[in-house]
């Protein structure tokens, strides 16, 4: 039998917590932001425009499918540090008719010819892979949505067009990355007009942006793979020393494939497959599940420890097997199965943290960048999807009069093992956008950007909701934290006592500021099980959104 961490005010703290937890919504504790309520539709993006652009869908009788579009569309401009049509991303759908759950793998692949006697690099031409964002989101939306790519994407023209204020977190990133931004001609005259980084409040318009999503929308997926984009991406790499070329853009492909899904304790899980995150995340919960949470406080280190211990052996099974399903075999039944959750389970002593379990940081930047949205409409379809142009800009380069800004996923590959570099391969991220289904129906999608912290962002997510019943925005506002070996960076916002325990258990501590950008931005929606309604929730981390009717 495993040791059990024992003292008098971690019992009254747990104590606490359970009469928090059980008490009537009324009574949760206040959050920054206020939780959403509608009867009908919702989406919740990083957002509010792009909340609206998918709101404006479900009011014109469209599904989650077309809400999820043109919000990831209208994402894509007014968060053009995070993600763009550029770059890539991966999408979870629920259908209630049928039951059906599939998942839309739009991730970016590696150009033919891309070579690398070095160490490959941060940003620049090269970094680029083949974008995948304008086929998945186009072939989700013509398998599974109900209107057409011109009206769905009609937002996000006029976004790109009209222009919108640039909010106080946009013009930090600006700020930020300042430097680079003035030496690139192109993105200097969007992101720095006149010399001078567009603050808060100002207007940052895309015409090139508005005029490719004009041609996409005309001319569908095509324009961007085989006609006048591809044309102008070809050229710029050409260039500029980039691999990419018009046979690289000719033969992607977005792929339909089936969800991982697994459960914790009486919910079913549906997540992102490989070659991203939702394994890790489902094995996490599983391995989760053998331990009785829900009786320490959410900010105990009892519960902290237990969950840092499965997160990491998440991580290091993700790192070790995970990679692109077209080039090497995942053993996905295996890693999910319940005998491997229980002797995973077996491994970790709740009185200390464990040896020789170092999984490394599996993601290798610490951007905080990408984007994650989730839409439900009056059906109780839902979506979850989260997308990415990798860091922060991306490659940093913005094809010439395009208004395109392309990613740097290339440096997601692996110097070897299954991660490794080779032609047409998809590189492996930890993105793991979420569906929970409740009694086979459809409960909760939610999904979270922030890199490595993805993969224990997202655990951490569905255990507040699940072990704690916590109200959707008090689950995204909770404090996190990222173990690594011995070393766990928290949100300065964990009570002392939790603190002086964790590092009694012999944890290195590494706080960073509260709501910190480090950890990302998750949105989510739930379904009521019984009144139906849809709540919604906002990451404060970011200029998050919830709309519904």
């Amino acid at each position: 039998m495993k040791r059990a961490l024992s003292c008098r005010p971690m019992r009254r703290l747990a104590a606490a917590a359970f009469l928090t937890v059980f008490l009537s919504p009324a009574a949760r504790p206040a959050t920054l932001k206020p939780e959403v309520t509608a009867a009908r539709g919702m989406v919740a993006s990083a957002h509010p425009l792009a909340s609206q652009a998918g709101l404006d869908m479900l009011k014109a009788g469209g599904n989650a499918v077309d809400a999820a579009v043109a919000a990831a569309f209208a994402v894509a401009v007014v968060e053009p540090n995070s993600n763009g049509i550029g770059g890539e991303g991966l999408m979870v759908i629920y259908l209630v008719k049928g039951r059906k759950a599939v998942a839309i793998d739009y991730r970016s692949t590696a150009p033919a010819g891309a070579s690398f006697p070095g160490r490959i690099p941060d940003s620049g031409p090269a970094s680029a892979a083949v974008p995948g964002t304008v086929a998945g989101l186009g072939l989700a939306l013509e398998k599974y949505g109900t209107l057409p790519l011109a009206q769905v994407l009609g937002p996000a023209i006029k976004l790109a067009a009209d222009g919108f204020a640039v909010s106080p977190t946009l013009a930090g990133i600006i700020l930020d990355q300042f430097e680079v931004l003035s030496k690139e001609k192109e993105l200097a005259e969007v992101f720095c007009p006149d010399g001078l980084p567009l603050e808060a409040g100002d207007v940052l318009r895309n015409p090139g942006l508005a005029e490719s999503l004009r041609k996409i929308a005309a001319g569908g997926r095509d324009v961007f793979y085989r006609g006048e984009l591809a044309a102008a991406i070809d050229a710029e790499m050409r260039a500029r020393g980039g691999f990419i070329n018009k046979d690289d853009l000719a033969g992607y492909k977005a792929v339909e494939r089936a969800p991982v899904r697994g459960a914790y304790r009486r919910h079913r899980l549906v997540s992102a497959p490989p070659p991203v995150g939702g394994l890790a995340v489902v094995e996490t919960l599983q391995i989760l599940a053998r331990f009785d949470l829900a009786r320490y406080a959410p900010l105990s280190p009892e519960r902290i420890h237990l969950m840092a211990e499965a997160m990491k052996r998440g991580m290091v099974d993700w790192r070790a097997f995970v990679g692109d399903p077209g080039f090497v075999a995942v053993p996905a039944a295996g890693l999910l199965s319940k005998p491997y959750a229980r002797s995973r389970a077996s491994e970790i002593d709740s009185g200390r943290i464990s040896d020789k379990l170092a999984p490394g940081d599996p993601a290798k930047g610490h951007s905080p960048s990408t984007t994650s949205l989730s839409a439900v409409d009056r059906d109780g379809n839902m979506v979850a999807l989260t997308q990415t142009i990798s860091d922060f800009f991306g490659a940093k380069v913005m094809v010439a009069r395009t208004g395109i800004i392309l990613n740097n996923e290339m440096g997601n590959f692996s110097a070897q093992g299954v991660n490794a570099l080779a032609p047409g391969k998809r590189m492996r991220t930890t993105i793991a956008p979420t569906i929970i289904l409740r009694k086979k129906k459809p409960y909760a999608a939610i999904g979270t950007p922030g890199a490595a912290r993805i993969l224990t962002t997202m655990p951490l997510l569905i255990s507040n909701l699940v072990d704690f019943r916590m109200g959707i925005q008090q689950a995204i506002e909770e404090p996190r934290f990222f173990p690594l070996d011995k070393e766990l960076t928290y949100e300065a916002r964990l009570p002392e006592a939790t603190l002086r325990a964790l590092e009694g258990l012999g944890y290195a501590l590494k706080p960073r500021e509260p709501f910190d950008l480090f950890f990302g931005g998750a949105q989510g929606i739930l379904i009521h099980p019984t009144t139906k309604m849809r709540t919604g929730g906002a990451d404060p981390r970011r200029d998050g959104a919830v709309l519904g009717y």
